[in-house]
């Protein structure tokens, strides 16, 4: 069996939706049809609210980004200063993933 890569991003998360929200729901299909694990850390209050772009002439939405969230595996970080912790926890629960899916 192949062991699954882990991508991790670390963002405010604010412009995830710039390229639409098609475009990225696919980016991270393809991602775990490669087998690539991914965590998005993002570096934000959940509550912020950002401009959702629909298309070209429409005005667009505003909306918390966190509604549409389309990352299964992701933390809010607020405190910037507890991302050495958080990425410990993350890659350590990656590791029991792949040692239990390699059993």
């Amino acid at each position: 069996m192949e062991t699954a890569q882990l991508l991790l991003i670390v963002s405010d998360g604010r412009g995830l939706f710039l390229e639409g929200k098609e475009r990225v729901v696919a980016a991270v299909q393809e991602a775990r049809t490669a087998n690539i694990f991914v965590i998005f850390v993002v570096l934000d209050n959940p509550n912020t609210r950002v401009p959702i772009f629909k298309g070209p002439g429409e005005l667009p939405e505003i909306h918390s980004y966190m509604e549409k969230f389309p990352f299964p595996f992701y933390v809010i970080l607020r405190d910037v200063n507890a991302l050495p912790e958080t990425l410990s926890d993350a890659l350590r629960q990656w590791f029991e993933l792949i040692t239990a899916a390699d059993q």
